[in-house]
């Protein structure tokens, strides 16, 4: 599961309702916007570590498009970057674009980081995404956005996953 967090709260609320729903903190993922971490830096890195006090794992999306430092980048208790669809969908046309996606795999894995490729519309830059080690991808290619109900079955149904995914180069 997914949350998008604005650093203008605090995290009680977050264990809070883990704790009323009965979920694991380990099987929630944050995302928090690249801009949003530079609005405060001071603030992002307070919330973030009292994110992963909890048990979850958060992820910088969009990464790219802010005016981040990468001194900030090192100290951040995150686990995962997202880079913006902006630069996947340029990456097989433009050399510019598939030099900052490479980039930000290196950078992110020698950080110790996962990265996932937003906005991945084609089987071609799936390919070269996976050739370049990125860790997952999402866009429509993979599939359009489903009702959680549904998502559940794709995931856990192995006759729905090749119906939906017949396009996809995944082992089934």
């Amino acid at each position: 599961s997914v949350l998008t967090v604005s650093f203008q709260t605090q995290v009680p609320w977050l264990a809070d309702l883990l704790e009323r729903k009965g979920v694991d903190a380990s099987l929630v993922k944050l995302e928090v916007t690249e801009s949003e971490l530079m609005d405060d830096p001071a603030a992002a890195l307070a919330v973030l570590e009292q994110i992963r006090a909890l048990g979850s794992t958060t992820s910088i999306d969009d990464f790219g498009t802010g005016y981040s430092s990468l001194a900030y980048l090192k100290h951040l208790p995150v686990d995962e970057l997202k880079i913006d669809r902006s630069f996947v969908a340029g990456m097989v046309s433009g050399d510019s674009d598939l030099t900052i996606v490479r980039s930000t795999i290196d950078l992110a894995h020698n950080l110790g980081l996962d990265v996932v490729a937003e906005g991945v519309e084609d089987a071609e830059t799936l390919h070269k995404l996976a050739e370049m080690g990125c860790d997952r991808a999402q866009g429509f290619f993979i599939s359009r956005p489903v009702p959680a109900a549904a998502a559940t079955i794709w995931l856990t149904d192995r006759s729905a996953m090749a119906q939906v995914a017949s396009h996809l180069p995944i082992p089934r």
